[in-house]
C-alpha cells in the first residue's frame, strides 16, 4: 500500500481506483499486499463488492476483506521473537509487538504512540514481561522496531546477518525494521493465494517499492518498481512505472491488462 498504492499523503486516486475497479470487472483478482495490520486495509477494501484477498504484516497473515475470514496466519518462534526483542531493548529502540490483531508496545513514546494513532486506533498494550506474552492467543505475529532511517538501513544488515534464516528481517518504510516467521513473506503469501486461487505465478504481476517487496517480486511472473523505489529494488524488476504520486497501479493496469 504505503509507496506504492497509495500516494504521499495516503491516498487513493481517482485513476487508480477507476483502474482497479475496470480490472477486478473483468475478472482480475486484485491482491493488496502491506506491512499493515488488517484493520488499516479499509481505504481498499471498501472500494469491492465482493471478497477480496488481503496479505497483511508482511505476509504473516492473509485475510478476506469482506468476510474477514482468516485465510492464514503464521507465527514467530517465541525464542526467536524474544531475542529480537531482548535486542531491541539494549539498544533502546521503540519495538511494537503484533499478536495476529492485538497491539503491544514496549513503552510509551512518540514514535509508538504515532504507530498506534496510524493502525487505526487500536489499543495499545505495554509489555511488563516478555516471557507472559507466551501465554496470550494467538501468538506473536511480527517484532517491529522504530527509529531513524539511517540507523534502520545499518540495523538491517546487522540483523540479517544475526540471525540468518532463522527468520526473515525485513525493511518497509525507511524507519520500520520488522521480524517475521522465515515462513512468512509477501512472496510466500503471493503463492499460498495463487494455490487457493488455482493462479500461477507467471500469472501475476506484482508491484512495489521496498525490501519487503522483494520477495513478491521475485515470486510473480511480472514485476513491477514503482519510480520512487529504491535503487535495490528498480534494477531487479521487469518494469519501472510512474511513482505512487503519479498513478502508478492505474498506469500498470491500463498497460499490462486492460
Amino acid at each position: 500500500m504505503d509507496g506504492t498504492l497509495v500516494n504521499d499523503d495516503a491516498e487513493l486516486t481517482v485513476r487508480n481506483i477507476e483502474a482497479i475497479l475496470k480490472a477486478v470487472k473483468v475478472g482480475a483478482l486484485f491482491v493488496t499486499a502491506t506491512g499493515r495490520p488488517f484493520s488499516n486495509v479499509e481505504i481498499v477494501n471498501k472500494l469491492f463488492n465482493k471478497d477480496m484477498p488481503f496479505i497483511v504484516l508482511n505476509g504473516a497473515a492473509a485475510y478476506m476483506g469482506k468476510s474477514r475470514k482468516l485465510l492464514f496466519e503464521k507465527f514467530l518462534d517465541f525464542d526467536l521473537a524474544k531475542e529480537a526483542y531482548e535486542i531491541g531493548q539494549k539498544l533502546d529502540i521503540a519495538q511494537i509487538l503484533w499478536l495476529g490483531p492485538r497491539l503491544w508496545a514496549n513503552k510509551v513514546c512518540d514514535e509508538t504512540v504515532r504507530y498506534s494513532d496510524f493502525s487505526s486506533d487500536i489499543s495499545m498494550s505495554i509489555v511488563d514481561d516478555f516471557n507472559a506474552l507466551q501465554y496470550e492467543s494467538p501468538g506473536i505475529s511480527k517484532v517491529l522496531w522504530i527509529a531513524k532511517p539511517s540507523y534502520i538501513a545499518d540495523l538491517r544488515h546487522e540483523m540479517a546477518e544475526h540471525f540468518g534464516e532463522k527468520l526473515n528481517c525485513v525493511s518497509s518504510m525507511g524507519h520500520f525494521l520488522e521480524f517475521i516467521s522465515r515462513d512468512s513473506s509477501k512472496g510466500l503469501a503471493l503463492a499460498e493465494i495463487g494455490r487457493l486461487y488455482g493462479i500461477d505465478s507467471s500469472e501475476m504481476i506484482a508491484i512495489g517499492d521496498s525490501y519487503n517487496d522483494v520477495s513478491m517480486l521475485d515470486y510473480a511472473g511480472f514485476s513491477v518498481a514503482v519510480e520512487n523505489a529504491r535503487d535495490e529494488i528498480k534494477k531487479n524488476c521487469d518494469y519501472i512505472s510512474p511513482s505512487n504520486n503519479n498513478d502508478a497501479i492505474a498506469h500498470v493496469i491500463e498497460k499490462f491488462m486492460l
